[in-house]
Order: C-alpha cells, then structure tokens, then sequence
C-alpha cells in the first residue's frame, strides 16, 4: 500500500475525497444506459478527487498571450491565482502532498468529467522530495463565455505512481499471424457479443469476468 500525507497549509481551501462513479453526462443517456460500461465506471474512480468549497466563476478576454490579467474572476476569487497569462487558471488548494521515495503524484483531468471551455493540465510532481502546495491549472479554450465550477466539483484526480515501473516497461508489437491465435478472438465470441448487442443486450462478459462459454 502506497501512504500518502497530506497537510493543509491553509484553513478552508481544497478537500480530497474519493472520485465518485456517477457523471451528469452518463445520468443524461437513455435509461442511464452508460453505466452499463463497466470500464467507464471503474475508471470514474480513478484516483482521489481535489475540489473546492465554493463556486468559481471566470471569464477568458480571448487574449493569449504572455500578458497577465486576461482572465476575470466573478466569484470564488480567493481560490484562484488570477495572474496567469497563456489562456490558463490555477488554482490555491492550501494543500501539501508527501509521498514515499521514488513515489510521483500524477495529476490528470477527472476521468470522463466534461466541462465546455477548460481543459485541466496533466502533470507529474515529485512529491517525494517536493515541499510545496500542489499546484492544478487549467487551460481555457472557449473566450468571452462565463464558466462556473460549481462547489465540491471535483478539478483534478490525483493518484501516486512510480515512474520506474514506466521506464522499465516495453512494448512489444506482434499481428495476430506471427503468434497462435488467442481463445479470446475465437469467432464464437466475436458471434456472441454482436448478437447480443444487435438484440439491445449487453453482454457483461468483462464486468463479469468470464467469456461466451460462461
């Protein structure tokens, strides 16, 4: 098990707590069929979720360029760094992450959260040794239109990771002539999983962990 520290260096900012499963998009399919995904819905919960207590409302002049000031902040403006130029926005969590040796937080985007007009930046930050608040940006990619965090909605999802574990992994590209045929590509169950979705049906194979024979 990987122990992650976390240390508040200022009262009343960011709050880490699990991702949850549920996103408004998947709520909004037919009959919430997109929770049927089983991938999509283990993937929700990648990670640990950074959100702040308040709203957050900004709007982006369309400026990009080296010059600061081009984003305006409407509301939540203490939780905001409001000198970034480049089209971007970060964030004050007040929070310090300390993890293990040779450990690294990942920080990416909420897995398959949507928010039109920002694109949260993917960074890696050696919190083995690094003593500082985290820092969370966000690039804005739509000027001129008010965009609205609304309160405990997660910005980023973090998640420790070692990346020598990455430097010492390879890939090794093969066809499927080159070796024997995997049972998993048997035509009987390329078959069974296209009749049963021509039929409106899920299959729940990989949810369940067993093939067309059961």
């Amino acid at each position: 098990m990987k122990n992650i520290k976390v240390y508040k260096t200022r009262e009343g900012y960011a709050q880490v707590s699990p991702l949850n499963a549920k996103r408004s998009w998947m709520d909004e399919t037919y009959e919430s069929h997109a929770y049927k995904c089983f991938p999509v819905g283990v993937t929700n919960q990648l990670g640990w979720g950074i959100s702040l207590p308040e709203d957050i409302t900004f709007i982006w002049d369309g400026i990009c360029d080296s010059t600061p000031n081009h984003v305006k902040v409407l509301a939540g403006e203490k939780y905001v760094y409001t000198s970034r130029a480049n089209a971007t926005i970060s964030f004050n969590t007040g929070l310090m992450f300390v993890t293990e040796k040779n450990q690294t937080l990942l920080s990416m985007p909420v897995p398959n959260q949507f928010i039109d007009g920002v694109v949260p930046f993917t960074t890696l930050l050696s919190t083995s040794f690094f003593r500082g608040d985290l820092p969370v940006a966000w690039r804005i990619t739509r000027p001129n239109v008010e965009i609205t965090i609304k309160a405990n909605t997660p910005i980023i999802s973090i998640m420790p990771i070692d990346l020598e574990d990455m430097q010492n992994s390879e890939m090794i590209l093969s066809t499927i002539g080159e070796i024997s045929r995997p049972e998993f590509l048997e035509e009987s169950y390329s078959a069974a999983v296209m009749a049963a979705n021509a039929a409106g049906n899920w299959t729940n194979f990989y949810r369940d962990a067993t093939d067309h024979k059961g």
